[in-house]
């Protein structure tokens, strides 16, 4: 080895300590930063990849006339798509009657694919398999019989409970949506073998699109696609309704035409028997109890027809509402949590650096400055400048480059998993974990000019002096009078190590700011915790405390109920007042783009 070579390795050994700190603050740093830029993402890709493995759909489109085989061709139509139709309905269950969202399962389903987390699928007419949510929070069981209410209209209404499982539908285990009926919110989903669903049709289209599974479901692009995906399933559907509209109408029509034959006949049957009846009397008997109530049963039976075929002119109009991921339960409040992690990550990791760099650099510092002796002695050698320069620059790299190395290996692999196994409101997902590249060469940047960068200015400051100045002791800083010195009896009050302390604090300004700096950085750390955890409780408290008044929403499902709501609603004690409003929900698009 070269002499420049072995010193340098000669510094490595013998302060090996000095070399380890310089490498775990890096790596601390390090840690730090790519640790938390790397969660945001994480979350994304891991969401990702669970949704590719469980095939969620990229849109689901709902009709009050249900779908057929057509409307399955007519909307793969579009390039790439794939079209599945599914039995879907909110029903009433249980003992305490809860609003379930249930759906017909199939043995060949090819999206929203079930995540079984105990027993298994069905396999017979009576069983059935809940939501994970029914088991943890409403305290159903394995084998245990789950009941439907009559208003549900199934084949059978009992059914057993076989497994318990998470939907990619839901990600979320808080939520699972509203609807219509019930207390209006969803308390869990369910399945049930699809002959059971006692439907003439699907009411449910799931639409995918396996080009578009690589984008992140929450990127621009991905949104954008869907948005005009669903402007060109639109135009596809739009005079399709007309036509499903027409066969349902006329499929009822043609039912009820049936049933008032049978009724007319039944009706004339009637009058022949009451005129063969006044032809035997001979006018003196014109009916009798039997024929009476036989007619007023007829009379009524009319009724109920005249007004079937009244609704069926009015109410059977195809109505089909669009969705995305985005409308499903919980899907944009994880994209948000996202955002907001990848937000924090701008500002949180920045600070830990900072202090990192600047301890590096003052510790880089002080140890060129303690080699002053070698350094003139290489210099009175012959060795240039820029060798001498390279031996303590080599020593910052090395420093440098193995604590961004570990710091970034370790940071990027566990503390986003760390992040991930603290998610446990959503479904389980399967941790994907991505090096991130750009932040590693970020880091290593910084890393460089912490250590690098102070060996450079120090050891080139060093080497302007002549090599017998550096050679000698560096003169100490001339002992000037400090403030506080001129404040005698405060001055006077204090010890020998105290007076000392304020000296070289004043003295080594460098070391005064890099304390200073540091106490300020941990501390804005601690501070900038807390505030989030205050910030994010109280918002919350503040939120429905201080702007939404109220307690309770009611949904009347036409204006004639609201007198009686009303009346029940003063029989309360507590109650105190109300306020009237109307309210419906839809998607705002700005150039071609959703806005929400």
């Amino acid at each position: 080895m070269k002499p420049l070579t072995k010193n340098m390795w000669r510094a490595i050994k013998n302060s090996l300590g000095r070399f380890i700190a310089i490498v775990l603050i890096i790596m601390l740093g390090v840690l730090i930063f790519v640790g938390v830029k790397a969660s945001g993402p994480s979350l994304n890709d891991s969401l990702s990849k669970t949704l590719l493995n469980t095939k969620l759909s990229d849109i689901q489109v709902l009709s009050t006339t249900g779908f057929d085989k057509k409307d399955i061709k007519i909307a793969e139509k579009l390039s790439d798509a794939k079209a599945e139709a599914v039995k879907f309905k909110y029903v009433l269950a249980g003992k305490d009657k809860s609003a379930v969202a249930l759906f017909g399962y199939q043995s060949q389903q090819k999206q929203n694919k079930l995540i079984l987390r105990s027993g298994r699928l069905p396999k017979s007419k009576n069983e059935i398999v809940l939501d994970n949510r029914a088991k943890t929070k409403y305290g159903y069981k394995l084998g245990q019989t789950f009941t439907f209410l009559k208003s549900a209209n199934l084949k059978q209404r009992k059914y057993k409970i076989v497994g318990f499982a998470d939907s990619p539908m839901y990600i979320d285990n808080t939520e699972r949506g509203t609807t219509d009926i019930g207390d209006g919110t969803v308390h869990f989903f369910a399945y049930i073998p699809d002959n059971q669903m006692n439907l003439d049709s699907a009411t449910l289209l799931n639409i995918r699109f396996d080009s578009l599974q690589k984008y992140s479901s929450f990127g621009n692009h991905y949104k954008d696609q869907i948005n005009k995906k669903i402007i060109q399933l639109k135009k596809l559907f739009k005079t399709r309704s007309k036509i499903r509209s027409s066969q349902i109408l006329n499929k009822t029509l043609s039912v009820i035409e049936g049933k008032q034959k049978q009724l007319n006949q039944a009706k004339n049957e009637v009058d022949q028997a009451k005129k063969q009846l006044v032809e035997k009397s001979g006018g003196l008997v014109k009916t009798t109890p039997k024929l009476d109530q036989q007619e007023k049963r007829l009379n009524v039976q009319q009724k109920k027809l005249s007004g079937l075929l009244k609704k069926a002119n009015q109410n059977f109009k195809t109505v089909y509402t669009w969705q995305t991921r985005e409308d499903l339960p919980g899907f944009s409040a994880y994209g948000d949590s996202s955002d907001r992690i990848s937000a924090i990550a701008n500002v949180f990791p920045a600070f830990f650096f900072l202090i990192a760099a600047l301890i590096t650099f003052t510790t880089i510092t002080r140890m060129i400055e303690e080699a002053r002796g070698q350094i003139g002695i290489f210099k009175a050698l012959g060795y240039s400048k820029f060798s001498i320069a390279r031996n303590y620059i080599g020593y910052a790299l090395m420093a440098g480059m193995a604590g961004t190395i570990i710091g970034a290996i370790i940071g990027n692999n566990f503390l986003p998993r760390i992040v991930l196994s603290l998610y446990k409101n959503y479904i389980p997902l399967v941790a994907v974990v991505k090096f991130q590249w750009g932040f590693f060469a970020l880091s290593i940047l910084f890393s460089l000019i912490a250590t690098t960068g102070a060996a450079i200015i120090v050891v080139f400051n060093e080497l302007s002096e002549k090599p017998a100045a550096l050679m000698q002791p560096k003169s100490p800083k001339s002992a000037k009078k400090i403030l506080l010195e001129k404040i005698k009896p405060l001055w006077s009050s204090l010890n020998f190590k105290q007076k000392i302390s304020y000296r070289n604090l004043f003295r080594y300004k460098s070391r005064m700011f890099m304390t200073i700096i540091g106490i300020a950085g941990g501390t804005a750390l601690i501070l900038t915790g807390f505030g989030i955890q205050n910030s994010i409780a109280a918002s919350g408290t503040r939120q429905f405390n201080e702007l939404t008044k109220y307690q309770a929403l009611i949904r009347l499902k036409s204006a004639k109920s609201e007198n009686r709501v009303l009346g029940t609603l003063q029989k309360n004690k507590r109650y105190k007042s109300h306020v009237d409003i109307s309210s419906d929900i839809g998607k705002i698009q700005a150039n071609g783009k959703q806005v929400s």
